[in-house]
């Protein structure tokens, strides 16, 4: 995102505030909602510059999506093996399987130190429904297939398997660095189909703390408008808005940034941010 505006002295004074906000995001580690009705494409032009090139510094990346990915969003990316890039490739459980996923979700005392209601603390081990991929035993000419996991199971299945990654991305940088860690999660309208909006919530909650929690940027895709029931819901839980639109056939964004209660101008949605 490039924050460049008018010539007069407020818009100035605004563009500078936005782009010293976003520094403090990558800075500190941070949880965007990125909403609007927009083609897919558009948003995986987004994700893509928020998951960051490998001709910037280094990144490692925790992709969580339904069904198979965007060569848009990919094509930046040359790192496939699952210590830099990992894919979650999400089945979602069916309705029938929902109810026992909400009782789970709903049990606050399991939760450790700094948890919060919406699935099983970072710490349980990955349940037998992953196919997970252990980094040592990775080996060969690395491909996006190499560095794709797919889950099965409920939501509770999917917070293990996300909380885990985490936490080996972090094992193997000995510490990620701020900003290092790059997630982008698609998966909320899935979940909504499945699930009620309050396990949801809980989910995002704790998905959003854990990013935050080793100085990672992450990003929530919402396709719905920025004025919609659920992105009031969940708006509170994440530290800046990226609305999406099309003007006309130009596809552009705006920001919203909570703490600095600063809204930027519509952008054009580059290749650059």
């Amino acid at each position: 995102m490039h924050t460049g505006g008018g010539t007069d002295g407020s818009t100035v004074g605004a563009t500078v505030g936005v782009a010293t906000a976003l520094d403090d995001l990558k800075s500190r580690g941070s949880a965007l909602l990125v909403v609007g009705t927009v083609p897919e494409d558009v948003y995986n032009r987004v994700s893509a510059c928020l998951l960051g090139g490998d001709a910037d510094a280094d990144r490692r990346r925790l992709v969580v999506e339904r069904g198979s990915g965007s060569e848009i969003r990919f094509d930046r990316i040359d790192r496939w093996t699952p210590e830099w890039t990992r894919i979650l490739s999400v089945d979602v459980a069916a309705r029938s399987s929902a109810a026992d996923a909400s009782g789970a979700a709903g049990d606050g005392d399991r939760f450790g130190p700094g948890a919060s209601p919406g699935y099983p603390s970072p710490t349980a081990s990955p349940t037998p429904t992953s196919d997970s991929t252990s980094f040592d035993a990775y080996g060969g000419d690395p491909t996006p297939d190499d560095a794709t996991v797919t889950v099965e199971g409920s939501i509770v299945d999917l917070g293990v398997e996300i909380g885990t990654a985490i936490r080996e991305f972090d094992a193997v940088a000995g510490d990620l660095d701020p900003g290092e860690l790059r997630v982008a999660f698609d998966c909320v309208a899935a979940l909504l189909s499945e699930y009620d909006r309050r396990t949801v919530f809980r989910f995002l909650h704790v998905l959003a703390n854990d990013v935050r929690s080793v100085e990672g940027m992450g990003h929530v895709r919402v396709p719905e408008p920025i004025d919609s029931e659920v992105v009031r819901l969940f708006a509170p839980l994440f530290d800046a808005i990226v609305e999406l639109r099309l003007d006309g056939r130009e596809p552009q964004q705006r920001w919203h940034l909570r703490d600095a209660d600063l809204t930027s101008e519509w952008l054009p949605v580059d290749d650059g941010r």
